[in-house]
């Protein structure tokens, strides 16, 4: 059996800007309702299994913020784990302890409001063993301190400051942290979202490359274009929406507590009101970093997404990254707060034809929002326990929880590579990784070890599970099938929300099982406003538009539907989870060969925004 795909999207028409600095051009432009295919199931399964856990450090989820977890590089192949309420874990299988309470020895420290907000990175000096140095970022409260870098209208609310540590361990050996500490530079955030992310060395550069011992900083626009400030971010005047690199040991900056690089793009240019610190800029959430340790040692961000688009960039200095007058390889209205008319933060738009004159570098690697929310950037595997996996970026979504991969080569600037789902295995059993932690938000994250082996955290538990190989090719049958799925809003009348989708296969053939779903408050519960509260599903067969052959109105009610099954199909196709007694509409049937149509409508005349998915399970 195959799923072909959707016969119609919903068009509509906005007046959209494409001026080099504001974009307006007057211009009529086709907003873009789907803008990119479905991800397809990979020949990979993933084999996990529990390594350890960090203790909870809230009474309700997430109850364990794990961030990160890296090793010390040293040669003990100690790991560590940083919580984002203020602590850091020594993480050995099956145990851990307290290494260093950040929290606890800073006054002004602050861990909320903000999914980012807190003690949100660490990483060892290359030099560790020898000069015990560890780097820290975290947060605290505005005015906490003189800031290095202030926003460009000083005039703005501070609503968070960023501040950069550098630890000095007396022995760099011990499990408890001991030593002294300084700060290395303070940054004024316009919000609570999107701030200071990663802070990560080069661990492919070698000792005397250039790279060697430089700090880079991921910084996000914070918060400053959904605020209602798109002039904060996108411009070298501004640490905001930027990967700054900055050499930790130097004294050249501004405050003397580190040194500028002068191979940075930007530090000899000669002009005062640039940031020399700057590597390159024009990101939303540059929420992790990477490089690979083999092959041509590319440096990849993963940046997450407004509303449509989740990036993997590959980083090159001096590049602009597009936000926030791009999202992905679409147009976004930048000024949505003031000018909605043309565009609202929802609304994506087709490049324009000169947009080569632009200057902008565009994702080798994009998915969109009816695959996941949010991108949880991973590593390229150069590990020895799964073989199958070398040379794969991995990464994932952070709501949930399903986990990708692209191959490295064919990571392309100018290009967009395909990327791949991995199926997953918890001991030898199929699961995905909502089954794993059993809620619909799975907050994962990606770690790794000195052996370049990798690891995925969790938030909501606090649990850690390494990736101990991979299996496949998984089985193929002479029919082979696609999820398909699209989103949009349901309105009043005849706006509805319509799917159409081929099952292929010989007239009167048994084709199994199809799992077609209308989520509206699943999607709110994965953070989506202006959700459809209560979604009714019909299913149309094409010899008859009019007469509906099933209809579901909330799932695990009515005919062809039962909660049990529905369960349990979900899981084998990697389907997000949707709370036991939601509004959402689920139908399970067996269809012979034909042309079906999926309707979504609100009970009620209600209006919102629903996603409509069909699964082939078997």
């Amino acid at each position: 059996m195959t799923i072909l795909t959707f016969r119609s999207h919903t068009f509509r028409y906005l007046a959209i800007g494409l001026a080099a600095s504001a974009a307006i051009s007057g211009s009529v432009r086709a907003q873009i309702s789907n803008p990119l295919p479905p991800v397809p199931w990979s020949n990979v399964t993933l084999l996990l299994e529990y390594f350890s856990e960090v203790p909870a450090s809230n009474s309700s989820y997430p109850k364990a913020r794990i961030n990160h977890l890296k090793p010390a590089g040293d040669g003990t192949g100690r790991l560590f784990a940083n919580d984002l309420n203020g602590r850091m874990y020594l993480v050995s299988e099956g145990a851990s302890s307290l290494y260093l309470d950040l929290k606890g020895l800073t006054s002004t420290f602050k861990s909320a409001p903000g999914l980012g907000t807190g003690f949100t990175s660490f990483s060892f000096h290359p030099d560790y063993a020898t000069n015990g140095k560890l780097y820290t970022s975290h947060s605290e409260n505005p005015g906490s301190g003189t800031p290095d870098f202030d926003l460009p209208n000083t005039s703005d609310s501070v609503a968070l400051q960023g501040v950069i540590i550098e630890w000095t361990a007396t022995d760099p050996t011990a499990d408890v942290f001991a030593g002294t500490r300084r700060e290395l530079l303070r940054v004024n955030l316009s919000g609570t979202i999107h701030g200071m992310q990663e802070i990560e060395f080069n661990l492919s550069a070698k000792s005397g490359d250039a790279d060697y011992g430089m700090l880079y900083i991921c910084m996000g626009d914070g918060g400053s274009t959904i605020s209602g400030y798109p002039e904060n971010t996108s411009r070298l005047d501004s640490h905001q929406g930027t990967i700054l690199r900055i050499d930790p040991m130097g004294t050249s900056s501004a405050n003397g507590n580190y040194g500028v690089p002068t191979d940075n793009p930007w530090a000899s240019d000669g002009d005062a009101e640039t940031y020399g610190e700057i590597w390159a800029y024009g990101f939303r959430n540059p929420h992790r970093i990477t490089w690979d340790t083999g092959g041509d040692h590319i440096m990849l961000t993963a940046g997450i997404g407004e509303r449509n688009i989740e990036e993997v960039n590959m980083v090159e200095p001096g590049n602009h990254y597009g936000w926030n007058h791009r999202e992905g390889t679409f147009v976004i209205n930048s000024e949505w707060v003031h000018k909605p008319e043309n565009g609202s933060n929802y609304d994506i738009f087709p490049l324009p034809p000169d947009d080569d004159t632009y200057g902008y570098t565009y994702p080798v690697a994009q998915y969109d929002h009816d695959e996941g929310l949010a991108i949880a950037g991973g590593y390229i595997y150069r590990g020895s326990s799964a073989p199958d996996l070398v040379g794969k970026y991995l990464f994932g979504d952070i709501t949930d929880g399903v986990l990708y991969f692209v191959e490295a080569g064919d990571l392309v600037q100018g290009s967009q590579a395909p990327i791949e789902k991995f199926r997953i295995k918890l001991d030898g059993n199929p699961t995905s990784m909502q089954g794993i932690i059993g809620r619909s938000r799975t907050d994962i994250r990606f770690g790794y070890d000195e052996e370049g082996e990798l690891y995925i955290t969790e938030k909501q538990k606090g649990k850690i599970y390494k990736i101990v190989g991979a299996e496949g090719p998984v089985e193929r049958h002479d029919a082979e099938f696609y999820n398909i799925s699209t989103r949009g809003k349901v309105g009043t009348g005849a706006d509805r929300i319509i799917g159409g989708f081929v099952v292929r296969g010989v007239p009167g053939a048994t084709t199994g099982v199809v799992l077609i779903r209308a989520i509206g408050p699943g999607l709110g519960a994965l953070g989506v406003p202006g959700t459809l509260v209560d979604p009714v599903l019909e299913i149309f067969e094409a010899a008859d538009p009019v007469n509906p052959v099933y209809t579901n109105d909330d799932w695990g009610t009515g005919d062809n539907s039962d909660a049990d099954e529905i369960k349990a199909a979900s899981t084998a196709v990697g389907a997000f989870g949707i709370a036991d007694g939601s509004a959402d509409a689920v139908l399970l049937l067996s269809l012979e060969p034909g042309a079906y149509t999926a309707i979504i409508t609100g009970k009620g005349g209600a209006t919102g925004i629903a996603i409509i998915e069909v699964y082939a399970v078997d």
